[in-house]
């Protein structure tokens, strides 16, 4: 038999309940928007069992920055669309109350080429791609770097149509995650950023507009309570990222990388780094956002 109180609660949701008449509010919960895009690692088997190439995060092009005169790679990892919501002094409508950050380092290596084996493994041809979560937050190569900014954006719609748009690669300005471009090329060659390398928008806050650091963990349990920020809605908040590529030839080199005390003193980083010189780079980027939103009080 269902208690009194369950009863309450379930009449408190319908039309002439017993709330009817009571300012109340509806809370539409939290949700966080997480990054997404193509990832050519799985072009052939395939990512889930729609048979897509999709996975978390985007990949940073292979194309280092110096080689395209030192332009950054301008990502939109994350952006949520709000429309109106309580504006209260006590509840507002839309609160930001989490960030989460990742990034990695990858290395390509032709299948049979050193240090891999030369047989065995992999098929001759194809390339193995081995990773290295960045877990030091303020770790970078030594020509490379990621900023992160969380920017308020009027909403507003720019004409994104271009005949160079793929999956993960847009003109100007994007809805969903993407590589966004001027100029160029999904692999990087010829690439420039839309408006002048900057983000859209205006930052939401001192703090958060421009982060240079992995101040916000992706491996965390709680990352709906790291902050509790208002947003002036309507308008859209987007994380974007901006990357510098690291140069491989550019990366350090030990005498004996393998056994010597000063690579066991490094960081795992740069261990990674080190071990792979020839081949490490910035690999996927993701990030997320997480919103707490109460749409209105007395609402339908």
């Amino acid at each position: 038999m269902t208690s009194g109180p369950d009863n309450v609660i379930r009449l408190q949701r319908r039309s002439g309940g017993v709330a009817a008449g009571i300012r109340s509010v509806l809370d539409n919960g939290r949700n966080e928007v997480v990054t997404a895009g193509p990832n050519s690692e799985f072009g052939f088997i395939g990512s889930d069992p729609y048979n897509t190439n999709a996975y978390t995060g985007l990949v940073v092009p292979a194309t280092p920055s110096s080689a395209i005169g030192g332009a950054r790679y301008l990502f939109l990892l994350a952006r949520q669309s709000f429309s109106t919501g309580e504006q209260s002094a006590s509840r507002e409508g839309v609160r930001l109350v989490g960030i989460r950050q990742y990034a990695e380092l990858i290395a390509r290596i032709p299948a049979g080429t050193s240090p891999l084996a030369s047989q065995g493994g992999s098929r001759a041809g194809s390339t193995v791609t081995l990773h290295k979560e960045i877990e030091s937050p303020l770790w970078h190569p030594p020509d490379g770097d990621i900023s992160w900014h969380v920017m308020i954006i009027n909403k507003v719609q720019r004409d994104t149509r271009n005949p160079a748009n793929t999956d993960g690669f847009i003109f100007q300005d994007a809805l969903s995650p993407a590589l966004l471009y001027q100029t160029g090329a999904p692999s990087g060659a010829g690439y420039t950023a839309p408006n002048g390398g900057r983000p859209w928008g205006t930052p939401i806050g001192a703090s958060l507009g421009n982060i240079h650091e992995l101040r916000y963990p992706w491996r965390t349990s709680h990352s709906e309570y790291a902050l509790d920020i208002p947003i002036p809605t309507p308008c859209d908040v987007a994380l974007f990222a901006s990357v510098r590529q690291n140069d491989p030839s550019l990366n350090p080199t030990l005498a004996d990388p393998l056994l010597t005390q000063q690579f066991v003193a490094l960081s795992k980083e740069d261990q990674f780094l080190v071990a792979y010189r020839q081949f490490a780079q910035y690999g996927t980027i993701a990030g997320s956002l997480v919103f707490d939103q109460n749409l209105g009080e007395d609402v339908p």
